[in-house]
């Protein structure tokens, strides 16, 4: 079967916020523009798949997995997927360009069910055989349907700012879907917690002095489990990481404040002022005035 690979243009307002909410509702082969449900396609966007009634399997990277009502997934971007057979299937997508969301809004990786479930779970599908799902049940569903539905009434009115209305009913969907993963008891899926508590913990903690050691008994893993794993869902290894916040949080400082730079340097956990400079002029190709000054 051909791959068919989904324009964003497609599905995202011109000049508006990269988020977009598609239905699918029964078994009809095609139920809206655009609809690659029953066909193979990937797409450069992440895409957040709420399983309402019915079910169905989807395939997955050349995985089929049984989906159900209660199910919900993310399927990240450059990922192939579709469904390989769907029974009175009820289905809202929420699509969203993820590095908007990453770059703009930091504050969703201070959640450990954020970072578990949006980051961590999709890494370990195959090898956890999708049992770290997160699977909630119908009185959880409920408020849940309650937002997607005024998505819903949102779209239909095509009010102007209506992508930003559909923003912040995303947002409210994540911090949800978030906190109940947080809460889930399957073994795998709390191992994945925490991790995605070490995350938060770099990205609210990053005055402290951290070590591999101290690093790797939050995680409960040995550092050679945990680097390998860390690298390959964030990009760097975790000191790495905690390098990229401090130096993220001091250019913020640098461009909101008027403390001195040895000052940020401290707040943001360097204890020498000189490797602090050092390590920001690497990441940003200027010094940290030359930054604040530009």
């Amino acid at each position: 079967m051909r791959t068919v690979i989904a324009n964003r243009a497609d599905f995202f307002p011109k000049d508006g916020c990269p988020i977009a909410l598609r239905t699918i509702q029964g078994d009809l082969p095609v139920q809206h523009e655009g609809d690659l449900t029953d066909i193979r396609h990937s797409h450069d966007f992440s895409e957040l798949i709420i399983i309402t009634a019915g079910g169905g399997e989807h395939w997955i990277n050349g995985v089929t997995y049984p989906v159900s009502a209660g199910d919900i997934f993310l399927i990240q971007g450059n990922t192939e997927h579709y469904f390989e057979n769907r029974h009175n299937l009820g289905m809202f997508n929420i699509m969203f360009d993820d590095s908007y969301l990453r770059d703009h809004l930091r504050s969703l990786r201070s959640l450990s069910g954020f970072n578990a479930f949006f980051f961590f779970e999709p890494t370990y599908r195959r090898s956890h055989k999708f049992k770290s799902r997160l699977h909630i049940t119908p009185e959880a569903m409920r408020p849940l349907m309650s937002v997607l539905q005024q998505m819903q009434d949102e779209l239909r009115q095509e009010y102007p700012g209506s992508d930003l209305i559909l923003l912040a009913k995303a947002l409210e969907i994540f911090v949800f879907i978030s906190r109940e993963y947080s809460r889930n008891q399957n073994p795998m899926a709390k191992s994945l917690c925490r991790l995605g508590e070490l995350i938060s913990l770099l990205e609210n903690r990053y005055r402290e002095k951290w070590t591999i050691r101290k690093i790797s008994k939050i995680a409960a893993m040995a550092p050679s489990t945990l680097l390998p794993v860390f690298r390959k869902v964030t990009g760097y290894s975790p000191i790495d990481y905690l390098l990229h916040v401090r130096l993220s949080k001091a250019a913020e400082m640098l461009l909101k404040t008027e403390i001195p730079i040895s000052e940020i340097a401290e707040e943001c956990g360097f204890s020498d002022s000189n490797y602090f400079s050092r390590q920001f002029r690497k990441r940003y190709s200027l010094s940290p005035r030359n930054y604040r000054n530009n």
